[in-house]
């Protein structure tokens, strides 16, 4: 066997030697090949025992550079290409599609992806008619479906929910919220879950799962206090994914999809605030609804919370990629006299433990404001009518994390929801809301200080006015506004107003 192997290895030697002498890039000449072919000859005259020249080793580079010339892969026709690919799951032919654009168009092949989604198919327990599935993925239907068309379809397969149903289910919209009445129930029937993704500065990714969650009837707050969290300092950008995390994974189960929900940079820089702080820790606020606490005396993370609003939260969990969150349509609403259209607001205020506050006002109309009327607001709560102010028990955010709890005052969460005269979203918000203490400014029938919430974003505004009654050890609601931007009246209803 040993003598076998070592007369392999001369002969493939030889042969590589061989190669060396034919080739002009080698060196060699005409003359030296008579040489050794006449050296040989002599040789074979008189047997001598086999001498082993010692085997002269070159670096690889060199070996590359002599050996290739360019890369071969690109001088590789497409049908040979589109033939390895063939042998790749999908897993492998989404990856490999990041490599050039080369591999980028050909790994998008319906051919190749109709394949695929066959046989994805097929190991379902519900198999369509054998007449459907070759219909299917007959090449005239291949080749006259859109670019991508076959990709995006094992995509939602392997992703393992069927969107027909959740749908469905989302039809049935609650009158007193103007939100689906089952999205609780369809996210926890799905196992939707939400993850954070803190990426740091030299590029690495951590994943936290949430800890805790509390629904309320038209958005959830999601927590997350468990783990080995980084100093805040060294961390860039926090994403948030929602995911299917089915209740018993198996060990073969497929990667979870993951839909980006949302992107944050965590830069000094960038926009963030101070929200609060009590004995333990400082909260600093992040694009509107990410809260992060931060233990007093160094940068080290205690918790992260985020209070995500109902409206399209299903389809911003799931619809989306890794990489890019999920567009809703603009559904515009088609009637010009929007300035007669009554308004229905929908507030909100609560924590991660208990709901503060919760009231329905409609209907309500426009009101013109500013010398240039260029916004138009709704009164909700007018502070010169005290029948409609309203009791608010105490405002707060507690929170918990390794064992410790605590309490931030004057601060929750706030979730809007303003419908129009068909119950159709109108403006949507959901974010974190501070208290601030002013100067007694509305002449009130209460004697008492008075605090100021303020939200404001690109589609809206919102202003609360409290008043705190030490008596009774309760705060009052005595004004609550909120102001739109005139051409956003007019792009929903798609006219003038």
């Amino acid at each position: 066997m040993a003598t076998g192997l070592v007369e392999f290895l001369l002969n493939l030697r030889r042969g590589l030697v061989k190669d060396e002498e034919n080739s002009p890039a080698r060196g060699g000449t005409r003359v030296e090949e008579s040489a050794r072919a006449g050296r040989r000859r002599d040789d074979t005259s008189m047997p001598t025992p086999l001498q082993r020249e010692p085997c002269k080793t070159r670096p690889a580079f060199e070996l590359c550079a002599k050996g290739s010339h360019g890369n071969y892969m690109e001088r590789l026709p497409s049908e040979i290409i589109l033939k390895i690919f063939s042998f790749l799951d999908a897993s492998s032919l989404f990856n490999i599609s990041f490599v050039n654009k080369r591999f980028h168009d050909l790994a998008n092949s319906n051919a190749l992806w109709s394949v695929l989604y066959a046989s994805e198919i097929e190991k379902k327990m519900w198999r369509p008619p054998v007449s459907m599935m070759k219909e299917a993925v007959s090449s005239t239907v291949v080749e006259e479906k859109p670019a991508g068309y076959w990709k995006k379809l094992l995509l939602k397969e392997m992703a393992g929910y069927k969107d027909t149903m959740w749908k469905t289910e989302l039809k049935h919209m609650n009158p007193h919220t103007g939100m689906p009445a089952l999205t609780e129930h369809v996210l926890r029937r799905l196992d939707i879950q939400w993850e954070i993704t803190l990426t740091n500065r030299n590029g690495r990714e951590i994943v936290y799962k949430q800890t805790h969650t509390f629904f309320e009837d038209s958005s959830v707050t999601v927590c997350w206090n468990h783990g080995i969290w980084p100093l805040m300092y060294t961390l860039n950008t926090l994403q948030l994914h929602g995911i299917m995390c089915p209740a018993s994974p198996a060990p073969g189960d497929k990667p979870r999809w993951r839909s980006l929900i949302r992107k944050t940079a965590l830069q000094r820089t960038g926009r963030w605030s101070f929200f609060g702080a009590d004995r333990l820790v400082k909260v600093l606020e992040f694009d509107k609804g990410i809260l992060i606490g931060l233990w007093r005396g160094n940068w080290k993370i205690a918790f992260i919370m985020v209070n995500l609003h109902f409206h399209k939260l299903i389809e911003r969990s799931l619809l989306g990629s890794r990489f890019c969150p999920y567009m809703p349509a603009d559904d515009s609403a088609v009637d010009p006299d929007c300035s007669r259209h009554g308004y229905t607001l929908h507030i909100v205020l609560h924590n991660p433990v208990r709901q503060i506050l919760c009231r329905r006002f409609s209907p309500l109309y426009t009101r013109r404001v500013m010398p240039q009327r260029e916004f138009v607001q709704l009164i909700a709560i007018d502070f010169a009518n005290v029948s409609e102010h309203v009791p608010v028990a105490k405002i707060s955010l507690p929170w918990q994390a390794e064992g410790l709890k605590g309490e931030v005052e004057r601060c929750c969460m706030m979730t809007l929801t303003v419908l129009d005269e068909a119950q159709r979203p109108f403006w949507c918000a959901s974010s974190t809301v501070k208290m601030y203490s002013r100067q007694r400014v509305l002449e009130l029938e209460y004697e008492g200080e008075q605090f100021i919430v303020l939200y404001e974003d690109a589609e809206g505004k919102v202003k609360m006015t409290f008043v705190w009654m030490e008596e009774v050890q309760h705060y009052f609601l005595v004004q609550l506004v909120t102001i739109f931007p005139a051409d956003k009246v007019q792009r929903h209803f798609s006219g003038e107003c």
